[in-house]
């Protein structure tokens, strides 16, 4: 297996999809270390997943197992996915996160010149701050840039439903919204774990939410 380094973490894949590997080729590094995680998918799995997800392809599924298996080895590392969009701001992050009900399509309001990381990126505690991480996963994962990463600043939940103007939100608000947007990714023995890191969460990052994304410049000032 060859080895990368996403995330700050050494990061070994064994992969035969296409897509996944073009995506990781610029992460690969040429010292040697004992991989943090391992990313790997068997025959079996592949077949069981093709058979439950008729029309799919091998490649897809492939990459969005990988996806997911990194998502979860983020936990053990200080850390947690969140399925958002980061834009990149005067050198830090905001992250715009929105209901899981196709009713905003963050991928495409928010114009691909200003993003920083597309769908579940990784983020890390590190010296006391979170940072966000470029990384190849998920279905956007051709998107990547540069796997850098910027300190997390602000989490802006977009919903109509549920907020008119930007506004700061408080922990009755943000925290369901919070373990809402992780919690595909969650399996059921780490929801205490997310838990704890909402905590810590919240004492280092500022909350918002807003109903659209239309005045983008305006939110970014703000937050």
């Amino acid at each position: 297996m060859a080895l990368y380094r996403i995330s700050d973490l050494n990061i070994s894949i064994k992969t035969n999809s296409p897509t996944l590997a073009e995506s990781i080729k610029r992460y690969e590094v040429t010292y040697q270390a004992e991989p943090n995680v391992t990313l790997e998918m068997s025959d079996d799995r592949l077949i069981d997943l093709m058979e439950e997800n008729e029309g799919v392809t091998a490649d897809v599924i492939e990459s969005t197992y990988m996806a997911t298996l990194y998502c979860w080895a983020l936990f053990d590392y200080n850390g947690f996915p969140i399925r958002a969009v980061g834009v990149e701001h005067d050198g830090v992050c905001t992250l715009f996160a929105a209901p899981d009900d196709e009713s905003v399509d963050l991928l495409t309001v928010i114009p691909e010149d200003k993003a920083f990381v597309y769908n579940f990126p990784g983020i890390r505690m590190q010296d006391d701050d979170y940072y966000v991480f470029d990384t190849p996963f998920g279905l956007n994962g051709n998107r990547s840039k540069t796997g850098r990463k910027l300190k997390l600043s602000s989490i802006v939940f977009v919903d109509s439903a549920r907020f008119d103007s930007l506004r700061e939100i408080e922990a009755k608000d943000f925290v369901p919204l919070f373990m809402h947007a992780v919690a595909e990714n969650i399996r059921n023995e780490r929801t205490k774990h997310t838990l704890f890191v909402l905590e810590r969460v919240m004492h280092r990052v500022k909350f918002f939410g807003v109903r659209d994304v239309n005045d983008f410049d305006f939110i970014l000032e703000r937050v």
